[in-house]
């Protein structure tokens, strides 16, 4: 049953047990709307488990629910697998063997290389977050939206637009996160823990990777560069790293930015993000990745050189 938020509900209202899950590496949008249907489907009575391959981004540890997330869990005692933000199952990381085991999947996202995959779906690549498809089931169930809940719905919109400022800003975007500041929500206090409490160690790491900015195809393509050396030697994690992407975007003239990551086992993870042009989810899907038209990301096998001649070699290919 694909796009059915009726049979959405209906499952959300009968079932009991309920294990949540997102991608690998999670972000704003994928936290917020974890957390805002787990204390919603809590305060309707339910269990609701949070289960993530990765830790939470420390400037996202302040949202209520942050402190309930798990790691390692048994699927076998749950009766339904939530998927959220996700374009494919594989993207679940280390955590999916665990999602394969509750009889039922539901599959929330709004990536437009969503497979669909689930026995109940709701894809809508023209939301501008995940958080905002969480709005609409609730809304749909008349579950009232508290202050907890509100803030990360909150978080998932204000991430995922680039604080209202990336083309996916929708009127609909604007009238939920008004919603919810009605609620009670503080947007300066919000906005403070988001963008503005790092650590000293973190802002070091960003003069390193911005030390590795490269310039491409006249101008149009501007990478950055993290090797397993820059993380080790500011004793950072992975999260560390959400935002740096958009430093090489913002240069005269850049039409893509590129973010490369060394990874384990000679793995490469490519983050792209387009000014409009070009459309990077479709140059991720021929890498074997996903994600948006402006917004994607792929992990690529292979020498760091190598990988990035092809990156380069298919964004030339795309600008011309």
């Amino acid at each position: 049953m694909k796009n059915n938020i009726e049979g959405i509900c209906r499952i959300f209202r009968e079932k009991d047990r309920f294990l949540i899950a997102c991608h690998e590496n999670p972000e704003g949008d994928a936290i917020g709307s974890q957390l805002a249907l787990a204390l919603a489907l809590r305060k309707m009575g339910k269990t609701a488990t949070v289960l993530n391959a990765d830790p939470v981004p420390g400037n996202l540890a302040f949202l209520p629910g942050a402190d309930s997330v798990v790691y390692e869990e048994d699927g076998s005692r749950y009766e339904v697998a939530v998927v959220v933000d996700c374009g494919s199952s594989e993207r679940t990381g280390r955590v999916q063997a665990e999602l394969c085991k509750p009889p039922v999947l539901v599959n929330i996202d709004h990536h437009r290389t969503n497979g669909g995959c689930g026995d109940y779906c709701l894809v809508d690549p023209e939301a501008a977050a995940t958080g905002m498809l969480i709005y609409r089931i609730l809304a749909a169930m008349n579950v009232e939206i508290d202050s907890d809940i509100a803030v990360n719905i909150y978080v998932a919109i204000l991430t995922d637009t680039g604080s209202f400022h990336y083309a996916n800003t929708s009127p609909e975007a604007f009238h939920i996160a008004g919603e919810m500041v009605r609620r009670g929500i503080d947007p300066w206090g919000v906005a403070e823990q988001v963008y503005e409490t790092q650590s000293a160690d973190r802002l070091r790491l960003l003069g390193r990777v911005l030390g590795s900015l490269e310039i491409a195809a006249g101008g149009k393509i501007a990478a950055v560069t993290t090797t397993k050396k820059d993380l080790a030697d500011f004793s950072a994690r992975k999260d560390f790293l959400e935002g740096f992407i958009n430093y090489p975007r913002s240069v005269i003239g850049v039409e893509v930015a590129v973010a490369f990551r060394e990874e384990d086992a000679g793995e490469i993870r490519v983050s792209f993000r387009s000014k409009g042009r070009v459309d990077v989810s479709a140059i991720c899907q021929a890498f074997g990745g996903g994600g948006h038209r402006n917004a994607a990301g792929c992990i690529m096998r292979g020498p760091l050189d190598e990988v990035k001649r092809k990156v380069y070699g298919a964004l030339e290919a795309a600008l011309r």
